[in-house]
């Protein structure tokens, strides 16, 4: 489940990328006409365009990088522990090839065993604990820094640039 939300959000980042790149494409044609007719206004109202654009453009990636690296991070917790579950799993078939209990085979599943055991409530702190933490984040830092940052140079721009 964690790769196909990791492959939807990757999905949604070219999605906005593209739109993006559609959009200062459509910012760039309209500086070219409103500079081939030297209207200076115009290329001064595509130009603040297109930079507020490319700024959202940079804060929705940037958003949307750290919701992917929270996913790799909780996949690579959750690998770890499907690697434990993996190694018993080929304790099980050794132990049932060589047909009689071997002794160090079976300490060895005691052992994973043991370790899951202890682990297992680790691996669940750990996943709520970068959930939590990316989640606060994102709630108390990054959304209002990302908004505040934005608005703050919609109205430099708008100070700067009156069209």
């Amino acid at each position: 489940m964690a790769a196909e939300e990791m492959k939807k959000r990757a999905e949604e980042i070219q999605k906005t990328g593209e739109a993006t790149a559609e959009h200062l494409k459509r910012t760039g044609e309209d500086f070219t006409r409103a500079a081939s007719d030297f209207d200076v206004k115009g290329m001064s109202k595509a130009w603040k365009e297109g930079y507020v654009r490319g700024l959202e453009a940079l804060f929705v990636s940037q958003e949307q990088t750290g919701l992917l690296f929270k996913e790799t991070v909780k996949q690579g917790i959750s690998g770890s522990r499907h690697m434990l579950q993996a190694y018993e799993k080929w304790l099980e078939q050794i132990q049932g090839q060589a047909g009689a209990a071997s002794p160090f085979v079976e300490w060895s599943r005691q052992f994973v065993r043991s370790l899951q055991g202890n682990a297992d409530p680790l691996f669940k702190t750990a996943t709520d604990s970068v959930e939590n933490t990316f989640t606060y984040y994102e709630n108390a830092v990054g959304r209002p820094s990302r908004k505040y940052a934005l608005d703050l140079h919609k109205k430099v721009m708008d100070t700067v640039i009156s069209a």
